[in-house]
């Protein structure tokens, strides 16, 4: 679908959406269903199309984590994250507690956001990282599924992420704040 966007202006004043504005878009058909969108600060930000590599990588990576995934632990594929009402992500996983529900998700509780990039890998790790890192989202994995490597970030401010880090495709992936059992390599993942 080809969507029209412009680019603001700099020093121009922008109206900010919120999600309760962008839930009556779609039901009065100004946004399709099925377009895919994020919500920043109140700015509409269209996303890239999923490419194959993209979908791949997440495909492996939800087989692998259903059968990992322990008790107490949720991991969910790529959900709607409302930070706040004027901010909306779609990550591709996001791993919590599991006494937590998803829709009272607040940054903190979200121990590991993954995100798969491949058309997006710039967005994905310059404005985004800044975002869940405001937020206090804990940690940060961004694959690049063209290259194969992981940019892990740890350590959230309101001005980013303190540490990142690259990792191989064959370096083991060990969470700072979610269970050892979310682990892996993607070297040691299926392929699909």
């Amino acid at each position: 679908m080809n969507i029209p966007v412009t680019r603001a202006a700099e020093a121009l004043d922008r109206r900010a959406f919120t999600i309760s504005d962008m839930e009556v878009m779609v039901q009065v058909g100004l946004i399709a269903p099925d377009e895919r969108l994020e919500l920043i600060g109140g700015e509409i930000v269209p996303m890239s199309p999923k490419g194959s590599r993209h979908e791949a990588i997440k495909a492996a990576l939800n087989l692998h984590w259903a059968g990992h995934c322990p008790t107490g632990f949720a991991f969910v594929p790529k959900t709607g994250l409302r930070l706040d009402e004027l901010t909306y992500l779609e990550p591709d996983f996001i791993v919590f507690e599991r006494s937590m529900r998803l829709a009272e998700l607040k940054g903190p509780d979200v121990l590991l956001a993954v995100e798969v990039a491949d058309s997006s890998l710039g967005y994905d790790l310059g404005r985004k990282p800044l975002v869940y890192a405001g937020f206090g989202v804990r940690e940060l994995w961004v694959i690049d599924a063209e290259h194969r490597v992981v940019h892990r970030h740890l350590a959230p401010s309101s001005g980013g992420y303190g540490r990142i880090d690259r990792q191989t495709a064959s370096s083991w992936l060990v969470p700072a704040h979610a269970p050892s059992a979310f682990a892996f390599a993607l070297d040691e993942l299926e392929p699909i």
